[in-house]
């Protein structure tokens, strides 16, 4: 079946990686790019999205809080092979991230206006 967000953005990372699971639409802000870019460059090694766009109606169905920064294409929830999740998180606010939350298995990035960390 085709995919119509099998668009490579970057030479990192395809559109579809931020799609969401449930409708397929897909928005990405710019800043959010960009930081996920300057990141992969600080670790040298590939970032796997979890999460990246939500539509509201998924967002409610993960138990998202109601103005995500997920539903602007402003967030992801990512990880890696290798970086454990403390130092991706450090690597993450190196890389330009405002809002981090360190989980156990991922951390959250966003790209708010203000810094906000918390754990999950």
């Amino acid at each position: 079946m085709y995919n119509i967000n099998n668009i490579q953005i970057d030479k990192y990372f395809n559109l579809n990686e931020f799609q969401c699971p449930c409708c397929k639409r897909v928005m990405i802000h710019p800043d959010l790019l960009n930081n996920l870019i300057i990141l992969r460059t600080i670790i040298n090694e590939p970032i796997y999205i979890n999460s990246g766009y939500r539509c509201k109606n998924y967002n409610s169905q993960v138990g998202g809080v109601e103005k995500s920064y997920h539903l602007f294409g402003m967030a992801a929830d990512i990880h890696t092979r290798t970086v454990l999740i403390p130092h991706l998180a450090i690597h993450a606010q190196q890389a330009g991230f405002k809002g981090i939350g360190v989980y156990k298995n991922f951390i959250h990035v966003d790209v708010r206006s203000s810094s906000y960390k918390w754990e999950g």
